[in-house]
């Protein structure tokens, strides 16, 4: 791969990091509810799902979803419930601190990012697709493979934290508990926004 050739995978990840999906949503929101550090451990489910994404890419399973339509729509329908489960899981939550907010502790926090980012189809179809566009074919195909993962896990990783920070700053002017009740109900629509897409996507 040449160095060229590296420098417009990382322009094209970070533009897609950057653009608001599931993942951003489930930042911002863990982050307003708990602060930067303690939202570390959603960021890193978050990158354990892209690692599965970008595995299942590299062994062309993507390519297999692609073309059996029952395999995309079970996932597809996979990430519709997850993606309401979480909505509907934070417009049920009541008004509180802070300390207290029910957005769940690291672990949990670990394995739902990890659920969201590993059970969206469309992500799978589209790192297909956009994936082997980077890789020169008649040069060895695992190294290519490992330099694009790595960028594409620091690059959104980096994304993700900024995200984090922003929300962690934001959060400073919400002290009270009825304005996070509301910023966390704000969420569980877009949640539920992001889940009716997916289910009305094809």
């Amino acid at each position: 791969m040449s160095f060229d050739l590296w420098l417009t995978y990382v322009g094209a990840m970070l533009l897609i990091s950057l653009s608001p999906g599931s993942g951003c949503m489930n930042t911002l929101s863990t982050a307003l509810a708990v602060g930067f550090r303690r939202s570390w451990s959603a960021i890193a489910g978050l990158q354990v799902g892209l690692i599965i994404q970008l595995g299942v890419v590299g062994i062309g399973l993507s390519a297999l979803l692609a073309t059996t339509p029952w395999a995309f729509s079970l996932l597809q329908w996979i990430g519709v419930a997850y993606l309401a489960w979480i909505g509907l899981e934070k417009l049920r939550m009541r008004p509180t601190g802070f300390a207290s907010a029910s957005i769940g502790e690291g672990r949990d926090q670990f394995v739902r990012a990890l659920l969201l980012n590993s059970t969206n189809p469309k992500s799978f179809v589209f790192l297909g697709v956009f994936f082997p566009r980077f890789v020169m074919i008649d040069q060895p195909l695992l190294p290519q493979y490992g330099v694009l993962a790595v960028t594409s896990v620091v690059i959104d990783t980096a994304v993700m934290f900024g995200y984090a920070a922003m929300a962690a700053r934001v959060r400073l002017f919400l002290q009270s508990p009825e304005r996070l009740h509301r910023t966390q109900q704000v969420f569980g629509l877009l949640f539920l926004t992001a889940a009716l897409g997916l289910a009305l996507s094809h």
